[in-house]
């Protein structure tokens, strides 16, 4: 009875909180503005939440990008949580869109996979506009890289838009399957936000221009496990590549996922 009682108030909270314990919004204290590195630009753009603010890291060589990477955060990071993390990629012509999603950092509003994947086509478009890039130009030059939750948030953008290359780091296979692995089953019948890494995969396999795709997860990976992004990879021999880091757990991949980012 103990575990049924158990069972019933996680399936309550998961239900009245609407969807909100996948994301835990992380706000920014106002005083970040006064903290910015100066290697930042602001973006600002709206969608139907309100006013969203992204950042662009411009290229190390401080010359035009040659590759964008869109960087989509895990749950409950944020954006300019990446800004010590970008010297591991080693691309000096490599820019950077940090991304916040709807209910974090400066953006308002909350999260859905709908409102995110808004959300990353109205960044995108900010940067292009700045960049004063056409939209074949933008295209050629964007990638983007999905860490945990970010994994989903990067292959839906994939799976509508066309990239130069996409990049995860701890890939799991459907939000529904990690709800029962994080709380018990059936939670995943119950929890509304369905993101699909398998059906957005399929999707981009579609593509007449598919891109080269790449999974990092490391094996000692307790939150999402290992064999996660095997089976995510399994249909698709020959176009997904997959590497296991040894010793790396959900936290330490994300610096040997980064580096697989630096190109010449």
């Amino acid at each position: 009875m103990a575990a049924i009682a158990l069972l019933a108030v996680i399936w309550l909270c998961m239900a009245s909180c609407r969807g909100s314990p996948v994301y835990y919004p992380a706000p920014y204290d106002a005083s970040t503005w006064d903290h910015l590195p100066p290697r930042l630009q602001v973006l600002r753009y709206r969608i139907d939440q309100g006013e969203q603010v992204s950042f662009y890291a411009r290229p190390a060589s401080a010359g035009e990008p040659r590759r964008l990477w869109v960087l989509f955060n895990g749950q409950g990071d944020t954006a300019l949580e990446w800004c010590d993390l970008l010297q591991h990629v080693g691309d000096p012509d490599a820019g950077f869109l940090l991304f916040d999603y709807p209910g974090s950092g400066f953006c308002s509003g909350s999260s859905t996979p709908s409102r995110i994947l808004a959300a990353s086509e109205a960044a995108v478009e900010a940067l292009r506009n700045s960049l004063g890039l056409s939209e074949m130009a933008m295209e050629e030059r964007v990638g983007v890289f999905g860490y945990s939750l970010g994994t989903a948030a990067a292959l839906q953008y994939a799976a509508r838009h066309e990239v130069r290359r996409v990049v995860v780091a701890a890939p799991f296979t459907t939000l529904a399957e990690m709800a029962d692995r994080m709380y018990a089953w059936p939670s995943g019948e119950i929890i509304r936000d369905r993101f699909d890494n398998g059906a957005r995969l399929a999707e981009i396999a579609r593509q007449a221009r598919r891109p080269p795709v790449l999974f990092i997860h490391g094996d000692q990976d307790d939150t999402i496990p290992v064999e996660m992004s095997a089976r995510l990879a399994a249909p698709y021999p020959g176009w997904i590549e997959r590497i296991v880091v040894a010793g790396a757990d959900h936290d330490t991949v994300v610096v040997p996922a980064l580096r697989t980012l630096a190109e010449r």
